[in-house]
């Protein structure tokens, strides 16, 4: 393996600087804004913040698979009736807090004013 022998000493080597920036260059977007393809973008509505309800759903439902391991290792439950029950709230949880999300996104668009927001 060689090695290229630095440059003479007096010899300058062009270098790129990062120019300044100016902020006063950059207005803020007003009016429409327009996508490469031409459509409209729309800003996202706003949805409501979670029900308590639906708090609790994904809170327990995360904490059901440290809870079964942590009895099974504690010897309180048997490993295969931890991991059976985890699995088991564990999907009936999610598919649960998934439902009331998308419940309470269809229920902001419809307060927002949105005619398409309604549950099918």
């Amino acid at each position: 393996m060689t090695s290229t022998p630095p440059p003479p000493t007096g010899d300058t080597e062009p270098t790129w600087q990062q120019p300044g920036f100016d902020a006063s260059q950059d207005a803020p977007l007003e009016g429409p804004v327009y996508s490469a393809s031409g459509a409209p973008l729309v800003p996202r509505p706003v949805s409501p913040p979670p029900s308590v309800t639906e708090t609790v759903v994904t809170t327990i439902g995360g904490l059901v698979w440290p809870v079964m391991i942590l009895l099974a290792i504690m010897g309180q439950i048997g490993w295969w009736p931890a991991m059976l029950i985890a699995l088991v709230s564990s999907v009936v949880l999610g598919n649960v807090g998934a439902h009331l999300k998308a419940r309470r996104r269809a229920l902001g668009r419809r307060d927002m004013g949105d005619d398409r927001g309604e549950l099918r």
